[in-house]
């Protein structure tokens, strides 16, 4: 899919920052979808980005979540599909 970024490696506490500015950057440039099929492993803070792109903009559409991020998103009531 074209204007696509794909996210690669961890989105955690840890890559939170570099992976929201690699993000943020993106949606700059113009993107229009955001592929997760390659991030691993994750925790909350990959939801916590979901968050932060849906107030910049909401129209971004998401691919590949891993399952590992539907859970934690249900556990803490975000609803990301």
């Amino acid at each position: 899919m074209t204007n696509t970024l794909a996210l690669e490696g961890e989105l955690t506490r840890v890559t939170y920052n570099d992976q929201l500015q690699r993000v943020l950057s993106a949606i700059e440039s113009g993107i229009s979808h955001i592929d997760l099929s390659s991030v691993a492993p994750v925790d909350s803070a990959s939801v916590a980005l979901w968050v932060a792109v849906q107030r910049v903009n909401p129209s971004i559409g998401w691919l590949g979540f891993p399952e590992q991020m539907l859970s934690i998103a249900e556990l803490v009531g975000v609803d990301i599909t």
